[in-house]
């Protein structure tokens, strides 16, 4: 009588393999995670929270991915100075300044719409350019660089608009801010097309690269013969620039500018979003996806907790909460990261 024996695995292969299955879980989890809390938050939103029907309809999914298209490109704009390790608090700023300025050359100056625009442009690389220059070579912090040119960029625009709208009438600008393209808001491909051109420059060209290597260590990279100084002035002009195009079409989408338009309302929730993308995707990492997926996490939230009637302070909480928390995990991230890499 023949005795069958049955090889088992030692004991240590076996944990081993769990701490690997372990391991893999676990990044999914810190890769993913945001998108799965996403697909959470729309569920909960659609099915048991009140007025369900109304936050699943194609309607509300359609005016929330077209109101929130420019706040995305202005986090777009937030997360280049971020990769290369300086903060620019003019983006939302910018984004006003460029509204009230497109404006007032439609409607005071009689301007062609493609005038215009580009002295729109004009004054928003204008500000990037001294962002850039105070920061990069005067070596001004950029905190309070970008502070400070904000607090004169609200009161030139107090002083522009004399506290009045300046409403526009050019109905090529206004139907690229109320009309849609196969049933999509038309903002929305501005920002899908914004994202697309971002994550190629970033994430597939030596100037992304080398912005994400002064971001990760600017002695290293400038001992490898990287110009810091350089790279550091393009990362504000090309924020500047991002923030000069999202200004131009807000004022698409409200249809007037005024002095309140854009600041901090705008730069607050940018930042947000960039923070908490830099905790998914590529963890511990500014991303343009990680940035996306925060967008439209953000965005769903407020229409959700706006349509359960909640009071309006409480999108103002939860907008510095989730900036708070960002800043947190994706600091938190890093410093792991950056520990066991």
């Amino acid at each position: 009588m023949s005795a069958t024996t049955t090889a088992t695995p030692p004991q240590g292969d076996v944990t081993a393999q769990r701490r690997t299955v372990t391991s893999h879980a676990l990044e999914f989890v810190e890769k993913y995670g945001l998108v799965l809390l996403l697909i959470l938050l729309f569920v909960v939103f659609a099915s048991v929270w009140n007025r369900p029907a109304t936050f699943r309809s194609i309607s509300n999914i359609r005016a929330v991915v077209g109101t929130y298209s420019v706040p995305a490109i202005v986090a777009l704009a937030a997360i280049v100075p971020l990769i290369c390790g300086q903060f620019d608090l003019t983006v939302g700023p910018v984004a006003g300044l460029t509204a009230l300025a497109t404006a007032g050359a439609l409607t005071k100056s009689h301007s062609s719409l493609v005038v215009a625009i580009v002295i729109a442009l004009m004054l928003g690389l204008l500000v990037g350019v001294i962002n850039g220059y105070l920061v990069a070579y005067v070596k001004v912090n950029a905190f309070i660089t970008t502070l400070g040119m904000s607090s004169l960029i609200t009161g030139f625009l107090a002083l522009y608009s004399g506290g009045n709208s300046i409403l526009i009438s050019n109905s090529t600008l206004s139907n690229l801010g109320s009309l849609n393209w196969l049933g999509i808001p038309r903002l929305c491909f501005f920002a899908i097309a914004a994202a697309a051109i971002m994550y190629y420059l970033l994430e597939h060209t030596p100037f992304g690269r080398y912005l994400h290597s002064v971001g990760s260590n600017p002695v290293a990279a400038r001992l490898v013969g990287l110009d810091v100084d350089r790279l550091t002035f393009l990362s504000f002009v090309l924020s500047s620039l991002l923030a000069s195009v999202a200004g131009i079409l807000l004022l698409a989408t409200n249809g007037s500018a005024d002095q309140a338009l854009g600041g901090l309302p705008l730069t607050l929730p940018a930042l947000a979003a960039a923070f908490l993308g830099a905790t998914t995707i590529k963890p511990g990492q500014f991303n343009v996806l990680g940035t996306m997926v925060a967008v439209l996490f953000v965005a769903f939230s407020l229409s959700g907790l706006n349509l359960n009637g909640v009071a309006s302070w409480v999108t103002d909480v939860f907008t510095g909460a989730t900036l708070v928390l960002a800043v947190a995990i994706s600091t938190l991230v890093g410093r792991q990261r950056a520990r066991t890499g």
